[in-house]
């Protein structure tokens, strides 16, 4: 299904190793999602993509983020990022997804 067909879809994301929950509308970023789930994520740029703090781990679900655009593979790449992480400020849920962070 291509992405502007998933409009008025929801997602969930899962957050782990709190477990909590949220359902998301298609298109939520990741970061918003985490806010819903009220659980406390870096963030300094305000989704501008000059901090990095933000980042987080995917443990399931990566296909169901958007693809990340050339301005969060720079960043990651200057962060020495694994291959499993994305910056919750630029992926955006397309369907169900495991995330994790250090601090949680």
């Amino acid at each position: 299904m291509a992405w502007d067909e998933l409009k008025g879809a929801t997602a969930t994301v899962r957050c782990e190793p709190s477990g909590r929950e949220v359902v998301v509308a298609h298109d939520t970023s990741l970061v918003d999602a985490v806010h819903q789930a009220c659980l406390p994520l870096g963030q300094s740029c305000n989704g501008f993509v000059l901090c990095g703090f933000c980042r987080v781990r995917v443990l399931a679900g990566a296909a169901s983020l958007t693809p990340q655009a050339a301005e969060e593979h720079r960043l990651l790449g200057t962060l020495h990022a694994g291959p499993d992480e994305r910056l919750a400020c630029c992926a955006r849920v397309a369907g169900p997804v495991t995330i994790t962070t250090d601090y949680w």
